[in-house]
């Protein structure tokens, strides 16, 4: 029994002698932190600790290659977070070639966290030098990943604090990539024996930052009048959607749903894509509307005359009038369209009757008689943090989507948690309406305070926006943490040359 144990101990030391094995599988624990129902934010210490050890080691190991170690942990990261796309990629006609496409999205992304390694190891002289540079460079490759090719900041690890709302409250300040950046900050100080105390400080003071935030900070705008909503969450598969034959039935579940003649005014929204082809939805809708003061806001595919596509929101009104028009700006890449050079390379012929969505110029601030003025967002442009609202003067957010395409995953949640984050920065109440995701209402401090889950089908009826406040992110934008990164980024390359002055 003894030797049979001393066996299985010698296989688990052989395993240790292998980094790149145990920063993928570190990497993997991601998933923990991401994933729907119950969230594991503790897990990224341990997550950390393993990279971090493995790269502190390379100095003395030439064998091990920072790159290699970090792109191995993004692997891991990327994959055990983002499988769940594939079913996204088969709704549009990838079949078999969408796992193909998602293990080279994840390749893609990996090269982000392998850089930052690289670079940290490269430019550190010391512990706590490789500490902040670490988490210098990690921050701004997630950036440089949130714009590059039209960009992807999805699951940042800003998000993990979700399950920590105290301290995902500095994104008022600095984003959720200042969020990013202060959280590996702490973790980083803190799994180090000289700098622990650093770390908890900085833990203890966002988090300090938060409940006074939360509970005791009171300087929030109470408006003047509010806006009632009927958010419709219809839960169509994205089979039904797309199939002409049900279109009809899938806007009769809407129109049971809304009950239309309800005498009160308000503002109903149905889901993006709700008319999914295009197709005259004022004409289908509009009857059904016999007040003045209450508006269909619907999420529909829109052909201009001249055959361009656009993937819509239509406000319609009494007597089918249209009010006003918002076409989605930052588009879903494979999604919503495919570059060019793609299609003349054969991808036509993996995914048939491709026709690309264009992007829209249009504001996307809407004003209505008797309403308060507020901002449109559609499904995907919801991920990118200070490119949401147009105008100053809007008091609250509307988000519409449709997460139908993921199903029963992690999508949803994940999508959900980018959400909040987008309240809390721009210090504005958000109104979700999914189609099947997580419908619901967030307060600017980005908190639920209603939903309905994924597969329910039903409405949720609010008035808005509650509170909400100027903040400093709102006005900046990511302009704060990238002068906070630069500026330290700047110190850390003159106290290594000083230090390379006195080693002369």
């Amino acid at each position: 029994m003894l030797k049979k144990n001393s066996i299985t101990l010698n296989k688990f030391s052989l395993l240790l002698n292998y980094p790149l094995i145990n920063v993928f599988i570190s990497g993997l624990l991601a998933n923990l932190c991401f994933c729907k129902g119950y969230t594991y934010p503790v897990l990224v210490i341990p997550m950390f600790y393993v990279l971090l050890s493995a790269l502190q080691k390379c100095k003395n190991q030439k064998y091990r290659n920072p790159f290699l170690l970090g792109f191995a942990f993004g692997f891991g990261y990327f994959g055990s977070t983002l499988f769940w796309v594939v079913e996204a990629f088969k709704c549009v006609g990838f079949g078999v070639y969408g796992y193909v496409a998602v293990l080279l999205l994840v390749i893609y992304l990996s090269i982000f966290p392998a850089t930052a390694c690289t670079l940290s190891t490269r430019f550190s002289k010391t512990e706590t030098d490789f500490s902040i540079l670490f988490s210098i460079f990690w921050t701004i490759c997630e950036y440089i990943r949130g714009w590059l090719f039209t960009g992807f900041p999805w699951n940042l690890i800003g998000y993990v604090t979700y399950d920590i709302p105290y301290f995902s409250q500095i994104a008022d300040i600095f984003g959720v990539y200042g969020v990013s950046f202060f959280f590996l900050l702490s973790i980083c100080f803190s799994i180090n024996k000289k700098t622990v105390f650093y770390g908890l400080g900085i833990f203890c003071i966002i988090i300090s930052y938060g409940i006074y935030k939360i509970e005791l900070y009171g300087d929030y705008i109470i408006p003047s009048k509010t806006d009632n909503i009927s958010i419709i969450q219809p839960s169509i598969s994205q089979e039904d959607k797309m199939n002409r034959e049900k279109i009809r039935e899938c806007i009769a579940r809407h129109l049971e749903i809304s009950n239309l003649n309800a005498a009160e005014k308000r503002l109903i929204v149905w889901p993006e894509a709700a008319i999914g082809i295009p197709l005259d939805a004022q004409y289908e809708i509009g009857p059904f509307i016999d007040r003045d003061d209450v508006f269909v806001l619907t999420g529909t595919d829109r052909f201009t005359q001249d055959r361009k596509l656009f993937n819509s929101l239509k406000i319609i009104g009494k007597n089918s009038k249209i009010l006003q028009i918002y076409d989605k700006r930052h588009l879903l890449p494979f999604g919503e369209f495919i570059p060019e050079w793609l299609l003349d390379f054969g991808l036509r012929k993996v995914v048939p009757s491709i026709i690309n969505y264009l992007p829209g110029e249009r504001t996307r601030t809407i004003s209505l008689p008797g309403f308060n003025q507020f901002d449109v967002i559609i499904c995907y442009e919801i991920v990118f943090p200070g490119e949401i609202i147009d105008n100053q003067g809007s008091s609250w957010i509307l988000n519409i989507t449709n997460d139908a395409w993921f199903k029963d995953s992690d999508g949803p949640s994940q999508h959900l948690r980018t959400t909040c984050f987008r309240a809390i920065e721009e210090g504005k109440a958000i109104a979700r309406c999914a189609n099947n995701g997580i419908s619901c209402i967030i307060d600017c401090n980005g908190r639920v305070i209603k939903n309905l889950e994924t597969n329910a089908i039903g409405k949720i009826e609010h008035a808005m926006p509650m509170k909400y406040q100027n903040t400093i992110f709102s006005r900046y934008k990511n302009g704060t943490i990238l002068t906070v990164l630069l500026m330290l980024l700047l110190v850390a390359i003159l106290n290594s040359k000083r230090e390379q002055c006195n080693d002369r």
